[in-house]
């Protein structure tokens, strides 16, 4: 729960675009896009707790 406020937080609404295989722990790091205008956000893996904003 605390890593979807972190998501929240950073990210803002958003919704799933690809889900791949993270380098770190090799669980699934998640790519996010803005659900109204599909623009790439950022990616997050919630093993790693990273997240990272695309500018």
């Amino acid at each position: 729960m605390e890593f979807e406020i972190l998501l929240d937080a950073i990210l803002g609404e958003r919704r799933i675009f690809h889900i791949i295989e993270c380098p770190v722990c090799g669980l699934e790091e998640i790519y996010y896009e803005h659900h109204v205008t599909k623009r790439l956000l950022g990616r997050a893996c919630s093993c790693c707790n990273f997240v990272q904003r695309f500018s």
